[in-house]
């Protein structure tokens, strides 16, 4: 009898941690419209993972705590003291969880949001310390049935107040339009190249060691430095910013996934991290699906297409799936890693997969660029980013303690060698570059080392083999070479959504005032500077009318 009654403080308890979680994940998904129903369903279904484990540490506790006490405790089949001292604890491990994700997430929040968010952390904050006093006071005390009254009383209005402030999140603005501009004749040209994965760390190195002339010829003659970016660090997310100048708070798009819980009509952009909530997908709980979620804002090249600039674009989101490997492409990678092109290792094969990936994306963005001929060109190349994460630890084989010494002599200059094969691309596009063209060649993020808790994490959830990982929003690389480009300057402070304010400047379209990002014109040589920024409100009330 007295292990059913534990057993219902322990589920009301989890019932409770089970409304927090749900609260969080309603938090994460902006976009969502709150409403009651939905999350109330959420947070019973949360139940089945989140209140059973919070209910097996609480059972487990009280006959651990009664055990060592050496006596038998009373307990209520709804026991208040339980239920305060198992809330209050929930209750801080949920503010701990919450606030991280919200630190996590913090691009995703506009002021108004944080505002609201900080309001709840300072609502379960106080629920915490009242709790641990009601629990303090009512030691002993024969009246402590009123502080119990006083804690429930202010637990309710507390959690009706953290509920509501989700409820007033604001909803996704509807542009409307409000003037007209004509169109602005550019007579520049621009050749973008993203290559996913280029940092630092091995750049300079490679660069010093002579292998990457072409590297090393737009850092002598260009503008370059570290790209800034933030986290989430997923790539539609990166992209999106790149290309409209603004974070997630004003772009919305939040995810390339969509997440739905057991039979939940309700389908969710963002999960929390730090519950291993995406783990559930291992366990059938929580379904994952590729969605690519619509427009919320003009971009870049929304505007040169309003504006009737010819351009040429295979954005991350044009990037091509897997696809059978060409005769030309598979001599190209013959010649990168001739010695390893019989090679069957599993994980060099995703290499393989990777490079001829991109052989094949520059090649048909080349044939394209031919044939029509379009004064601005962008392409990103995404297969330097997943060599890395496999094959990372070969060049810091000191950080992943023991690696095998004949693999570690096989793969050592994997990496280094994707790099030469992005170097031959770039001098490819600096011998056809004319004398009014600017070209950038950027990274959205860099790679970091994976921690040891991540590969743990990873050995016991995921693939064991990874070794780099870009979660953290380590910083990318950009660089800029053009007639009116600073040669051999570094610059600093240069973020992901300053590049597009900084471009339309370049090219003479204005720049929208709503733009989370600025013009850098640190990137411009004195002569530039002097061109004055042309500004409107935004893109989104103004259409460009031929």
């Amino acid at each position: 009898m007295k292990f059913l009654k534990v057993l219902v403080n322990s589920l009301l308890t989890g019932l409770f941690f089970s409304s927090l979680v749900a609260l969080l994940v309603f938090d994460l998904n902006i976009n969502l419209s709150f409403h009651i129903l939905p999350y109330l369903q959420l947070s019973l279904y949360l139940i089945i993972v989140y209140g059973l484990a919070v209910a097996l540490v609480g059972i487990i506790a009280f006959f651990t705590v009664q055990f060592f006490a050496g006596r038998s405790f009373k307990i209520a089949a709804v026991s208040p003291s339980f239920l305060i001292l198992g809330f209050t604890l929930v209750n801080i491990l949920a503010f701990f969880s919450m606030k991280q994700n919200f630190q996590h997430f913090a691009s995703l929040f506009s002021p108004e949001v944080h505002t609201q968010l900080n309001g709840q952390l300072v609502t379960l904050a106080f629920m915490a310390v009242l709790g641990l006093l009601v629990i303090i006071s009512g030691l002993g005390d024969r009246k402590r049935i009123v502080f119990y009254v006083l804690y429930f009383v202010l637990f309710g209005l507390g959690m009706t107040y953290v509920v509501n402030l989700r409820a007033q999140f604001p909803e996704p603005p509807k542009s409307e339009t409000l003037a007209a501009l004509s169109p602005i004749p550019v007579d520049k040209r621009l050749t973008i190249i993203g290559m996913e994965g280029l940092s630092f760390d091995l750049l300079i190195t490679f660069i010093t060691e002579g292998n990457l002339p072409n590297f090393n010829f737009l850092i002598e003659n260009g503008s370059w430095g570290t790209l800034k970016n933030f986290t989430p660090n997923e790539m539609l997310v990166l992209d999106t910013s790149f290309n409209t100048g603004k974070l997630p708070s004003q772009h919305r798009r939040l995810s390339s996934w969509q997440y739905s819980y057991l039979n939940l009509k309700q389908t969710y952009e963002v999960v929390p991290r730090y519950l291993f909530f995406k783990q559930l997908t291992r366990i059938g709980l929580l379904t994952e699906q590729e969605a690519p979620p619509p427009k919320y804002v003009k971009d870049i090249w929304d505007i040169f297409r309003a504006n009737g600039t010819p351009f040429l674009e295979r954005g991350w989101t044009q990037s091509p799936g897997p696809q059978a490997i060409t005769p030309e492409a598979e001599t190209l990678f013959n010649r990168t890693y001739e010695d390893l092109r019989f090679d069957s290792n599993e994980v060099f094969l995703k290499v393989k997969q990777a490079l001829c990936s991109d052989i094949m994306l520059e090649s048909a963005v080349a044939e394209a660029r031919e044939q029509a001929q379009p004064q601005l060109l962008s392409f990103l190349l995404p297969g330097l980013n997943r060599a890395k994460s496999y094959f990372y630890k070969y060049n810091f084989p000191e950080l992943f303690g023991e690696i095998d010494q004949e693999e570690l002599t096989r793969y050592s200059t994997v990496i280094a060698r994707y790099y030469q094969y992005y170097d031959e691309i770039i001098g490819k596009y600096l011998a056809s570059r004319k004398d009014n063209e600017l070209l950038v060649v950027y990274s959205p993020h860099g790679v970091d080392v994976l921690p040891v808790w991540k590969r743990i994490s990873e050995w016991i959830f995921g693939d064991v083999e990874v070794s780099g990982y870009h979660e953290n929003a380590p910083d990318g690389v950009i660089f800029f070479l053009g007639r009116d480009i600073a040669p051999d300057r570094n610059i600093t402070e240069m973020h992901l959504i300053d590049v597009t304010p900084t471009l339309l400047h370049y090219l003479g379209l204005p720049v929208g005032k709503d733009m989370d990002g600025v013009v850098n014109s640190a990137v411009f040589a004195d002569e530039f500077k002097s061109e004055p920024v042309l500004y409107i409100s935004s893109y989104e009330e103004h259409d460009i009318r031929r």
